[in-house]
């Protein structure tokens, strides 16, 4: 699924200053009832409830970023039989230091170093990135670090990854303790030709001849599918959708102080 409408027009009361790029969609906006509708057929894991939707908002592309875009997807058209892009709205989860998205109105970027939503909806995704992590002051982000469990793994190599599974990008999202909502972006993806990938090839540093992207599907070494695409221009952040956050039933603090005590050969105390 693709929305032909792209966004480069400036918010209501948009200023450079003040670095907004967000315009919140009414629910009553057919592109609101479709995107949530995508987000919730996509949420497959069976043990995680699906959540509800709190707001979406519409990313406003630079000029400059738009233009890019479009190029690299008119050029991977004109190499494809039959001649379209794939173009795809695929899922990416990653970690936001602020409260982007938690109120309609709040709809101003960060600058912190480590929040990387606010990064990616300013300049876009870069490769160059692929495995950055960056922590942020919670409980989750600090067993993330610890574990070492998120962003080091790069299944297919060093590339920007997605996923048709909204459930899956949500693994990947980090966020503040004091906040009740979630967020996953929603992106612009030129697929092309993939190539189909069943077992893991860390090994991949660039596509054979005439590919544009991976996708891994499930089955082998995959539980969930996803998408990479290793060119900076194939890919666009196109919208954010923020929801309910609820924690996951498995995840217990027995469990957190086991794996701890496992990590430093000591016991955690009980509080």
């Amino acid at each position: 699924m693709v929305f032909h409408r792209y966004s480069f027009k400036r918010p209501a009361g948009w200023t450079k200053k003040k670095l907004s790029r967000l315009v919140a969609l009414s629910p009553q906006d057919p592109t609101y009832i479709q995107l949530e509708k995508h987000f919730q057929d996509g949420w497959t894991h069976p043990k995680k409830p699906k959540p509800q939707v709190h707001a979406i908002f519409e990313i406003v592309l630079t000029e400059e970023s738009l233009v890019a875009f479009l190029r690299y997807r008119a050029l991977v058209e004109i190499s494809r039989v039959p001649k379209h892009a794939n173009e795809q709205l695929l899922f990416h989860g990653t970690s936001r230091s602020c409260s982007l998205g938690d109120e309609k109105t709040r709809t101003q970027l960060c600058k912190m170093a480590g929040c990387l939503l606010c990064s990616v909806i300013r300049n876009s995704f870069d490769v160059s990135k692929c495995g950055e992590y960056h922590s942020i002051v919670a409980f989750k982000s600090l067993l993330t670090c610890l574990t070492g469990k998120r962003h080091k793994f790069r299944r297919f190599g060093t590339g920007i990854y997605t996923t048709a599974c909204s459930s899956k990008a949500d693994d990947y999202f980090i966020g503040v303790p004091d906040s009740p909502f979630r967020a996953v972006l929603v992106n612009r993806v030129v697929v092309g030709n993939p190539l189909i990938r069943q077992y893991n090839a860390e090994e991949i540093t660039e596509l054979p001849f005439g590919y544009h992207s991976v996708v891994g599907v499930p089955g082998a070494d995959l539980n969930y599918g996803e998408t990479v695409v290793y060119n900076n221009d194939a890919i666009r952040p196109a919208y954010l959708i923020v929801y309910a956050a609820d924690v996951p039933p498995e995840v217990h603090v027995a469990d957190l102080r086991s794996i701890l005590s496992t990590l430093f050969k000591t016991p955690v105390a009980a509080s």
